[in-house]
């Protein structure tokens, strides 16, 4: 048998199936510009919309058993457990979650779920760090 998975965070199935139909519907729009004698100039506006449905498509924060990586929609971070100093809740807001590091260093983690309060954030805390204190 192998390990058990660790916590994972995504956004949420109809955001990302928002983000889906975005990204259909500029590549639908931006086809028919090209092959029609539309001028280019709404191109750069579908990029934008382009974009940001790439990004929300790519929100997650992922525990493996040698790191967590965590993507907030552009790069792809993997920060290996024994950097981990532990986790943090915003006490002011409830809605985030910060990643400690060496060097008294904070990173906000996206966890959808969280901000949105769908999952309070002390049980996604609460998750991560007892997947990190098992994987150091």
């Amino acid at each position: 048998m192998g390990e058990e998975p660790g916590p994972l965070y995504r956004a949420s199935k109809l955001s990302r199936g928002a983000a889906w139909f975005v990204m259909g519907c500029t590549a639908a729009v931006a086809i028919a510009a090209l092959t029609s004698e539309m001028s280019g100039a709404p191109l750069g506006v579908l990029a934008i919309f382009a974009l940001f449905g790439w990004a929300a498509l790519r929100l997650e924060v992922r525990a493996t058993p040698d790191a967590l990586v965590v993507c907030s929609g552009r790069k792809i971070r993997r920060f290996p457990w024994s950097e981990i100093r532990g986790f943090e809740v915003d006490r002011r807001t409830e809605r985030e979650i910060f990643l400690l590091l060496e060097g008294n260093t904070r990173r906000r983690l996206p966890i959808v779920d969280v901000a949105t309060r769908r999952i309070p954030a002390d049980d996604a805390r609460a998750d991560l760090e007892r997947y990190w204190k098992a994987h150091r």
